[in-house]
């Protein structure tokens, strides 16, 4: 099942914004680009890659560093057991090809 994900690059600030559709998949494609991006660094850039990782906090309607999210169980990000126990499993049969292709 394909979940409508859309990614925005702006070259000049040098950041990639993404909007999922359906909150309801939010925690988990927030950890499928997260798991794509490690492999990148790894196996591509030689851990020479870093980033900063924030998301909304729809209430506040402004940006919050995932570890304030995290902590916070901040929805619809992080609110579940559940949840990290579907993303391992939807994370391993993440497709690298496509997410780079998506970039393009």
């Amino acid at each position: 099942k394909g979940l409508p994900v859309h990614l925005l690059e702006n070259k000049v600030a040098q950041t990639i914004s993404l909007y999922v559709e359906d909150d309801s998949s939010a925690g988990r494609v927030l950890t499928v680009i997260q798991s794509m991006l490690l492999k990148v660094n790894h196996d591509v850039m030689g851990t020479g890659l870093t980033w900063d990782t924030y998301v909304e906090d729809d209430t506040a309607k402004e940006l919050v560093s995932q570890s304030e999210a995290q902590q916070q169980k901040l929805s619809p990000w992080f609110h579940s057991e559940n949840q990290q126990e579907t993303e391992k499993t939807y994370t391993q049969k993440s497709d690298l090809d496509s997410f780079l292709e998506s970039l393009s």
